[in-house]
């Protein structure tokens, strides 16, 4: 099994990172979809001066777009890698990353619901979460 290379001791700060990460999940595509929106081009003809006649600034609107493209591919590349380690994972530890992070239901009522023991719990879920933060490069 590929999990047995896998080191599933992390520190809390790995752990903890990559659970927010986890979480963050079910919020990306919004993330995504507004920073669209706003990197869309804003032509209309302005009689007001423009960003660059303003004074000494640093950033003009096409910057501004062009940082905004940037953060969307950096969003969409976490979100693409996360599909992809969500569909590696065991369908048990599917249906853990669905209820505890996407849903936020406590841990308890988790195993409760699957019906499995809560050390079978802990070790799937410590195994789900190690595989996000090796994807990631957090080990």
């Amino acid at each position: 099994m590929q999990l047995a290379f896998l080191d599933t001791k992390l520190s809390k700060e790995v752990k903890r990172k990559t659970e927010k990460l986890i979480s963050s999940y079910k919020n990306l595509e919004a993330i995504i979809e507004s920073k669209k929106m706003d990197a869309e081009h804003k032509m209309t003809v302005n009689y007001q001066p423009s960003e660059s006649q303003r004074g000494n600034q640093f950033h003009s609107e096409t910057e501004k777009i062009a940082e905004l493209n940037i953060e969307i591919k950096e969003h969409l590349l976490t979100m693409r890698k996360l599909n992809v380690v969500y569909h590696s994972l065991k369908p048990i530890q599917q249906r853990i990353w669905d209820q505890k992070f996407l849903r936020g239901r406590y841990d308890v009522d988790v195993y409760s619901d699957l019906d499995i023991p809560d050390r079978t719990y802990y070790r799937l879920k410590r195994e789900m979460i190690a595989v996000v933060a090796e994807a990631f490069g957090f080990i």
